[in-house]
C-alpha cells in the first residue's frame, strides 16, 4: 500500500520512476508522515524551505521519499516477527561497461546524513586547505564535516560533502555552520536540524535568521577556541 525511499540521489530517481510506472503522485523530501483516517498525509518543505506543504494522494499506493532522521528508531518488541517477502526478479544483462574502480579517501569522520553532529564550512573558509580545522573539531566531538554549494563549486570539497537542495539533506541534533552565509538552497538541506549554531563575520548573513545561536566573529579565531573547549569538556 505504500512505497517509501530515502532522500539519496539513487533512491530519489528510483522512487520517482516507480511512482510514474504506477501512475500515482510522489511526495518528495518529506519531513513528516501522519494518518488522517484512512489517508496518509505527507509534510514537505516547498519553495526552498520557505513554506511547508501538506499533501495527500488521490489514489494509492502512497509513494514518498523521506529525509534522514525524520523518525526515531522504533523500540524493539521481543517475540514479534514480521513477514518478509523476497520476490524472484529476473533482470536482463547489464548494458553498462565496467571501466575503472576508484576508492574514496576516508576522512575517518561519521557519514554526513547519519551523524548526530554536523559541521559545515562555507565560502568563508577561504580555501580547501582550511577545512583541516573543521576536521580537527569533528574528530574531537564525533561530527561529520560538510560544505556549502559555494565551497563545492569552488572546488574546495567533493560534491559528496555538499549540504543543500542539490546535495545532501541532513537533520542532525546539532548543526555548526562556519563561514556559511545561508543561501536558500543550503538552508533547504539543513533547516530541520534540532539546534543550529552559526559563526560568520557578516552580521546580516541570512543564516542568522534561522540560527538558535549566532556568533558574529572571525571563524579562524572561533574554531580553534571552540575545539579547545570541547576537548576540556570531554576530558572531564
Amino acid at each position: 500500500r505504500a512505497i517509501f525511499g530515502a532522500v539519496t540521489s539513487r533512491q530519489r530517481e528510483l522512487v520517482a520512476r516507480l511512482a510514474a510506472r504506477l501512475g500515482v503522485g510522489l511526495a518528495a523530501d518529506c519531513v513528516a508522515l501522519a494518518m488522517n483516517g484512512d489517508t496518509l498525509v505527507a509534510t514537505r518543505p516547498v519553495y526552498a524551505g520557505k513554506l511547508i506543504a501538506r499533501v495527500t494522494w488521490a489514489k494509492g499506493p502512497w509513494v514518498a521519499t523521506l529525509r534522514p532522521n525524520v523518525f526515531r528508531p522504533a523500540e524493539a518488541q521481543p517475540g514479534k516477527t514480521a513477514a518478509v517477502e523476497r520476490p524472484a526478479v529476473s533482470l536482463p544483462p547489464a548494458v553498462m561497461k565496467f571501466v575503472e574502480r576508484r576508492e574514496e579517501v576516508s576522512t575517518g569522520l561519521p557519514e554526513l546524513t547519519e551523524a548526530e553532529i554536523v559541521i559545515s564550512g562555507g565560502r568563508g573558509m577561504k580555501g580547501p586547505e582550511n577545512y583541516v580545522i573543521l576536521e580537527d573539531m569533528g574528530r574531537v566531538i564525533g561530527a561529520a564535516v560538510g560544505a556549502s554549494r559555494a565551497a563545492v563549486d569552488a572546488g574546495w570539497r567533493p560534491h559528496r560533502f555538499q549540504i543543500g537542495q542539490t546535495g545532501r539533506t541532513i537533520s542532525p541534533k546539532l548543526y555548526l555552520g562556519f563561514g556559511v552565509s545561508g543561501a536558500i538552497q543550503h538552508l533547504a538541506g539543513m533547516r530541520t536540524s534540532k539546534i543550529i549554531v552559526a559563526v560568520n563575520k557578516d552580521a546580516e548573513a541570512p543564516i542568522f535568521k534561522i540560527a538558535d545561536y549566532g556568533i558574529v566573529a572571525d571563524l579562524f579565531e572561533v574554531v580553534p577556541e571552540l575545539t579547545k573547549e570541547f576537548k576540556k569538556l570531554l576530558e572531564k
